[in-house]
């Protein structure tokens, strides 16, 4: 033996990554938080402590370069972590890829598309009378182009308003391309509503607008699915039998005195809510969302965009990854999430457990002085400020219990917290 001996660079960046995903990831675990996502902002540091481990191991093995020691890259130690790491963060945040994917998969699909604007004048189209057979029970519609609004009337049949706009043509070719894009009806028990559109254009991908009004019956109740690649979705006075879907690659989700569960989804549009009889649950990936006068379940998720929630009499989830959320009201269990925004919460009355959370946002609590509840607050940074009696700060720390204490208030951030009294 020679007696030299390597020294590996990258061993301690190394083992330093494989604690910290370990540690995040038993978090998530316990806390139900999503702190493995924060791997995907802050990988940058993997090289700076890489950098820094290398300046500390040859400022310290300066004076020993003629004992034969020499420090050498650890490539394939940090490779083998990083890969674990990357296994686990994969395994591990299956949903959050999942819905990457679908908004790939959408823009992908928008983008191959060129869409109309609504420029250029209007053709109002003959309206459709679609009759409702007694064993009707659910309505699916399907547009490529346009803005689909369904309102009750007092008929017996559903009508369909088609307004067609066609930009950057005229004369006889726009109305051509008018005359061209129909809706295409099946009736039955399914009733399928669906625009099929004649393009044009340089291109001839260019897809014309097809603004949709229907008209339902008032004595009658459907099950809706209801699709646009390109406008908003506007429900207003409707009662489905249970079911409402709603989805837009790129349009606002508007529903005004509905009753029935909705399910939804926008990649990028403005969320609003008000008087819903029925459970929600909608996300955005860019848009604000409102939700005023809930009686169910309400789950609203925006990748960026504020929430806004007044007077739910149910459980509410809501989470925002860049914005503020605002609640006023909320009757029973409360689960607020920001990761980059403020968190301000009204409440006249606690009727179940709330969990708050803000990674970066000051955090505003409003709370009675007769219900029956206990308090847990804690903050890394910033201070806490209170001005009920019964609450004792420490440190970064806020505890304390009004009434009986049946209900549980849960609070964790990083910056100011205030807590007051209505």
């Amino acid at each position: 033996m020679n007696g030299k001996h390597k020294i590996r660079v990258g061993r301690y960046t190394a083992a330093f990554l494989i604690m910290v995903t370990g540690i995040l990831l038993i978090i998530d675990e316990v806390q139900g938080s999503e702190y493995m996502l924060l791997l995907l902002k802050w990988w940058p540091m993997l090289a700076i402590m890489w950098g820094f481990e290398s300046i500390l191991i040859y400022w310290f093995r300066r004076h020993e370069r003629g004992s034969g020691s020499r420090p050498h890259l650890d490539i394939k130690g940090l490779s083998m972590a990083i890969i674990l790491c990357a296994s686990v963060f994969i395994i591990t945040q299956q949903e959050h890829y999942l819905y990457l994917w679908n908004k790939v998969s959408l823009n992908l699909t928008a983008s191959a598309v060129d869409f109309s604007e609504q420029e250029g004048g209007s053709f109002n189209k003959e309206v459709q009378d679609v009759p409702v057979a007694f064993d009707s029970e659910n309505i699916v519609i399907n547009n490529i182009n346009g803005d689909i609004v369904l309102h009750r009337e007092p008929i017996e049949n559903i009508q369909v308003s088609t307004e067609v706009w066609v930009d950057q043509i005229t004369g006889p070719e726009r109305e051509a391309v008018v005359e061209q894009s129909v809706l295409e009806i099946s009736e039955g028990t399914t009733i399928n509503i669906a625009t099929i559109s004649k393009a044009y254009g340089q291109s001839g991908k260019r897809q014309p607008r097809m603004n949709l009004s229907i008209a339902l019956p008032e004595n009658r109740r459907f099950n809706l699915d209801v699709r646009t690649m390109n406008g908003n979705i506007k429900l207003k006075n409707i009662n489905a039998i249970e079911n409402i879907s709603l989805e837009s690659a790129n349009g606002m989700l508007e529903l005004y005195n509905v009753l029935g569960n909705v399910k939804g989804k926008t990649l990028n549009g403005v969320v609003r809510i008000v008087n819903l009889e029925g459970d929600a649950d909608i996300s955005s990936s860019q848009g604000n969302m409102e939700a005023t006068d809930t009686s169910g379940t309400l789950k609203l998720l925006t990748q960026v965009g504020n929430i806004s929630v007044i007077r739910a009499l149910s459980d509410v989830d809501i989470r925002t990854k860049n914005g503020d959320i605002y609640v006023s009201q909320s009757q029973m269990s409360l689960k607020a999430e920001s990761l980059n925004g403020g968190i301000t919460v009204y409440a006249y009355q606690i009727g179940g457990n709330w969990d708050i959370y803000s990674a970066v946002g000051i955090m505003n609590l409003y709370l009675p002085l007769e219900a029956n509840y206990k308090l847990n607050g804690r903050i890394t940074f910033g201070d806490i400020h209170s001005s009920i009696p019964d609450f004792t700060i420490v440190n970064k720390t806020i505890l304390g219990t009004v009434g009986e204490g049946d209900y549980s208030i849960r609070i964790e951030g990083n910056s100011d917290l205030n807590v007051n009294s209505l």
